[in-house]
């Protein structure tokens, strides 16, 4: 008598999470692949547009502005719907930039100063050259206040180009642009921080270096508990607000003294699982034997035992990964296309856009993006390779590296940030910044994807030209 199929022993409850697995599987690896925060930002961005651009328009501009927040007695704290999410919502972004330097810092790319030196040198470089282009052309004009704009790297969309052309490039520019859109996001929140801040109250900051001190002692003895960092953030984030400094410097901030530190190490790791592993075997052997194989729920002894084996796996862990694994996909699909929903909006009408074009800032941000971020990274790399200052990641060539500059003219996300902090939310000086940088980011992918499409059919016929004179 031949033995029933497995599935057909299985409660109904099972077969439907079966079935229901198969059906988010597809999803969990979309949300999970590197382009999706691009696609949703792109998505994001087109809907702002058109609700800009039809009657909608009001509507979302008495939304954007609906006032929100907290009374408490004599303490409020109340800002429009669209600063919520440029001072809160961003502070997930800033914190997560955060958790991935400290990563990067101790345990990865960006461990030993040696490897990572020329691409801080690039990033520099793609930084300057921008932002002097940019001043050129509005020194003496209004628009002067924007310098930064097109100094940042947008992550996401960057990355997700990149994605796209994974099959024409070498790993190491991914390595490459990832270091330099970090060291970008570095560059913006110092920029941000001492240039973009007005009204310093000095007893604020003094408050919140405090409650920094406070979460490091935290840190040094071994307190773990998600909640307290997560209170003492909120805290933070608050007095930074009130300190005049822009509030999403406390994500960075928090992220700098979140424990790193595993509790147990993997020895140890090792043996205690594989004591709960022997431990749950010998239980469900006994059971086999008396013919009583209880499900994990009826069985409070094998229950006990996988309640362990999740403590020793939190144990092995640090609360740094977990933060960082919790948080990377909600920020990518979720807090940033939010932010390109509430400010990428912008007039596409023909004669908005002859206005815009001939405008200097617009003019600065896409001469900035489009032409200084390639040759500054490129002339930046040149002068450190010239000079012997570390070296490119391993199989990565210069053209590719002009190809990361061209990715690096992607400003949009930080772009359309530093915009809002640079003129206000609505202005002719904001609407000629938004127009600048959607075009420039465009015109970045377009010559990014060109340019490492030729180069690589250039290197393959090169490669091919190689092994036919091999074989002569």
């Amino acid at each position: 008598m031949s033995a029933r199929p497995e599935h057909e022993n299985k409660p109904l409850q099972s077969l439907l999470e079966i079935k229901v697995s198969k059906l988010l599987t597809p999803l969990e690896s979309f949300i999970c692949r590197q382009t999706t925060a691009a696609i949703l930002l792109a998505i994001a961005t087109i809907i702002a547009l058109i609700i800009y651009n039809t009657p909608l328009s009001d509507y979302a501009q008495h939304i954007t502005h609906y006032n929100a927040g907290f009374v408490l007695d004599n303490w409020q704290l109340q800002m429009p719907l669209k600063e919520w999410v440029s001072s809160g919502l961003m502070v997930f972004f800033f914190f997560l930039i955060g958790l991935e330097l400290k990563r990067e810092v101790l345990a990865g790319r960006l461990k030993h100063p040696k490897q990572i030196s020329l691409i801080i040198l690039a990033a520099f470089g793609g930084m300057i050259v921008p932002a002097v282009i940019y001043l050129i052309l509005n020194i003496h004009g209004d628009g002067a206040n924007g310098w930064a704009i097109p100094m940042a790297t947008d992550t996401a969309f960057a990355m997700g180009v990149l994605a796209l052309m994974a099959r024409k490039v070498s790993y190491g520019i991914s390595i490459f642009l990832t270091a330099l859109a970090i060291f970008d996001d570095i560059g913006a929140i110092i920029i941000i921080s001492f240039f973009y801040s007005s009204d310093i109250h000095v007893d604020y900051l003094i408050y919140s270096a405090l409650v920094i001190i406070l979460l490091l002692g935290l840190n040094i003895l071994g307190i773990r508990k998600g909640w307290i960092y997560v209170s003492f953030g909120i805290v933070l984030w608050a007095l930074i607000y009130h300190s005049g400094v822009h509030a999403t410097l406390a994500g960075l901030l928090l992220a700098a003294v979140i424990p790193a530190r595993a509790q147990i190490g993997q020895i140890h790791f090792l043996d205690k699982t594989r004591l709960l592993l022997l431990n749950i075997e010998e239980h469900h052997s006994n059971r086999s034997s008396s013919g009583a194989d209880k499900e994990i729920l009826a069985a409070q002894d094998q229950h006990d035992i996988t309640t362990r084996m999740e403590e020793t796996i939190r144990a092995v862990s640090t609360p740094l990964q977990r933060w960082e694994t919790v948080l990377i996909y909600p920020v990518g699909i979720g807090v940033l296309p939010i932010f390109a929903l509430f400010n990428a909006g912008v007039s596409l009408s023909l004669a908005d856009l002859a206005q815009a074009l001939s405008h200097p800032v617009t003019q600065g941000i896409i001469l900035g993006l489009v032409i200084g971020k390639p040759i500054g990274i490129g002339l930046f790399v040149y002068l450190g390779k010239l000079l012997n200052i570390g070296k490119l990641p391993e199989g990565m060539s210069f053209a590719e590296v002009i190809g990361a500059g061209l990715l690096g003219g992607i400003g949009f996300t930080m772009s359309l940030f530093v915009t809002t902090l640079s003129f206000g939310d609505s202005s002719a000086l904001t609407d000629a910044a938004k127009t600048g940088i959607i075009l420039a980011s465009l015109l970045s992918a377009g010559l990014a994807s060109l340019w490492l499409s030729v180069t690589h059919m250039k290197q393959k016929r090169i490669f091919q030209q190689k092994l036919i004179e091999a074989k002569h």
